[in-house]
């Protein structure tokens, strides 16, 4: 992996922990996981717009990226789903890592299947341990009936995250990618409204001015952080960018422990080591 993708994944991983502890704080409160892609469409509406006038060549090169557009969304809508849900039970040091690892060998295996892409034993060898550190963090939470919920809808989460994964690794080949970032994420809150609105309509209107500011910091973090992702999916593999992108549990389970006072367990220790040999692994291979 270069340089220039492993200092995109990095700055994204350390944008997401942060969003994702925000969601945490409000508890994954369905209201706020709604404005995080609105939020997304509209920050980056001006600047798709922009790109769309100046660009002298189409920034959807072919009808295929709208099939990609589509399918990104709908994705996208139950990641931010069950993503709400799982904030809702366990510990973001806990649930945040199965969460964002559970799916990281599944994507390394997807890609070189389906994209053709190659991984060389030591990439290999990252992407296991980052994939072990992760999941060896959820052992001692099965044992507690709240956090086993959360971990079951952190698994879910993992699932959306290698589908959109490949998804968007082959998308950003026909659309440019904030042109496409803010299309699908625009999409994605348009899909999801129709949920939202049903199980929030009372109170709705008040929890969105309560927790605006929420939303909005939120949304802001979020489009950075995936962009950086999308640019570096043109510029490397997906298995090595999304395994190098976990070094963000690591700041997450930080940011938990520290905090929000959750307990640095000798599970969560040996994780956390784990990843970050499996980190260097992935940089150097």
């Amino acid at each position: 992996m270069t340089g220039t993708v492993f200092a995109l994944v990095l700055l994204s991983s350390v944008l997401h922990a942060s969003w994702n502890f925000a969601a945490r704080k409000v508890e994954g409160n369905l209201v706020v996981m709604w404005l995080v892609p609105a939020v997304v469409g509209i920050v980056l509406a001006p600047f798709a717009l922009w790109l769309a006038y100046q660009s002298p060549t189409p920034v959807i090169t072919s009808s295929t990226g709208n099939a990609y557009i589509v399918a990104s969304a709908v994705v996208h809508a139950l990641y931010y789903l069950f993503l709400a849900h799982t904030y809702q039970y366990g510990e973001i040091s806990v649930v945040y890592p199965v969460a964002r690892g559970s799916g990281i060998a599944a994507t390394a295996l997807l890609g070189w299947m389906l994209l053709g892409e190659t991984i060389s034993s030591l990439g290999a060898a990252g992407v296991a341990a980052v994939s072990a550190g992760i999941l060896s963090m959820s052992v001692p939470a099965l044992r507690q009936h709240r956090n086993r919920r959360g971990i079951m809808l952190a698994l879910c989460v993992g699932a959306t995250i290698v589908t959109y994964s490949i998804v968007d690794k082959k998308g950003v080949e026909f659309v440019k990618p904030v042109v496409y970032l803010c299309i699908v994420e625009l999409l994605t809150a348009a899909l999801m409204f129709p949920y939202v609105y049903r199980k929030c309509r009372t109170e709705l209107v008040a929890t969105a001015k309560r927790y605006w500011r929420y939303g909005l910091g939120i949304g802001i973090f979020a489009a950075i952080s995936y962009l950086l992702i999308l640019y570096a999916f043109t510029m490397g593999p997906v298995g090595y960018i999304v395994a190098c992108r976990e070094i963000s549990v690591a700041f997450g389970a930080f940011l938990g422990i520290v905090i929000l006072k959750e307990r640095l367990t000798v599970a969560k220790s040996i994780a956390i080591v784990l990843i970050v040999i499996g980190l260097v692994l992935v940089k150097i291979a």
